[in-house]
């Protein structure tokens, strides 16, 4: 394949991996701006995606970083109730970049853009020391799931994804030991991590509910990425709080905590990256929204009280991940 030897090169590629016409699209990539076609709501989300801060290519694979650079801003979409429709890439590659490794990333980005039905409409390209992305996505919705809808007596509930604290897990060991000694310590946690996977399907299921119970103004979601102990207070508000019950830690985190006595609960209230759905939703509503969605666990329940109880304790205030927490600084995270 060799070295990049311009811009036009690197578009190219691009182009080579992604369609440039889409229903959804009046004006693709070329012009100063992309015209996307919309008679509804448009949602959009931008996430950073930075080498050394978000992840290390010391233990991903090309496809696996062109992925989850998509990914995890098409969950946003998802945590919106969104159907996605277009996405912008600022892409900024090292001089030692080649074609090879930019077709990898390119692969698996297009791969899982062609999974979520989005297309690539423009974005734009630099050159830095490091691999960095920039992404905006753009999805469409009647009526867009929005955070702080929460009344007492709500139940807090949480869809799967991936089970809480498996991808923060899968992140300790892949930091701690690389990709060959985490693989054979925790297969399931490490593809957690490696290769997350949008809950678009149940966004959408949960959509439909809604729509049929007129609760577009009632359930209230959001993706869970900086962890359950940050993020909850996000979903609720801060005028709210709660009282949660964690049980039934995934089989990998009971034996990582009897391996190293590390708590599984810790890792499920804090470690991020899980990308699952949590939501609230009326109480009386809620046996009907779990014959829907199956896989939809209950936590807990709003509270008029001005802190979050979990298995009885009161949740710290700040906890989980945060970029500019200086206890979180030494690790790579995801926004």
């Amino acid at each position: 394949m060799g070295r990049l030897l311009s811009e036009d090169h690197v578009l190219g590629l691009i182009d080579s991996f992604f369609p440039n016409a889409a229903d959804s699209i009046a004006v693709g990539r070329g012009d100063d701006c992309a015209v996307i076609r919309t008679d509804k709501n448009l949602c959009i989300s931008t996430d950073l995606f930075l080498e050394d801060v978000h992840f290390r290519r010391s233990y991903f694979r090309p496809e696996e970083i062109g992925a989850r650079a998509l990914a995890v801003n098409v969950s946003d979409l998802a945590g919106s109730g969104a159907e996605p429709l277009g996405f912008t890439l600022g892409l900024a590659l090292p001089p030692k970049a080649d074609s090879e490794f930019l077709c990898g990333i390119l692969r698996g980005m297009a791969g899982m853009a062609a999974w979520s039905g989005i297309s690539l409409v423009g974005g734009d390209l630099s050159s830095a020391e490091r691999l960095h992305f920039c992404i905006t996505v753009f999805g469409r919705a009647d009526h867009p799931f929005l955070r702080r809808q929460a009344v007492p007596e709500d139940v807090i509930f949480y869809v799967p994804g991936t089970p809480l604290g498996l991808a923060a897990l899968g992140l300790k060991l892949l930091e701690e030991k690389g990709r060959a000694d985490a693989e054979g310590l925790s297969p399931r946690a490490v593809a957690a991590h490696l290769r997350p996977e949008p809950c678009l399907g149940a966004a959408r299921r949960l959509r439909s509910f809604a729509e049929r119970h007129d609760l577009f103004q009632r359930i209230g979601l959001m993706d869970v990425s900086d962890g359950l102990a940050r993020d909850l207070p996000r979903l609720i508000g801060k005028n709210r709080g709660a009282s949660i019950k964690l049980e039934n830690p995934d089989a990998e985190l009971l034996r990582h905590e009897a391996e190293t006595g590390e708590s599984a609960f810790k890792l499920m209230l804090s470690g991020g990256e899980a990308y699952g759905l949590l939501g609230t939703c009326p109480k009386s509503f809620f046996s009907d929204l779990q014959s829907d969605l199956p896989e939809t666990c209950p936590l807990g329940l709003v509270r008029n009280e001005p802190f979050v109880t979990v298995n009885g304790r009161i949740l710290p205030p700040d906890s989980g991940f945060d970029h500019f927490s200086f206890a979180s600084a030494a690790r790579v995270s995801e926004e």
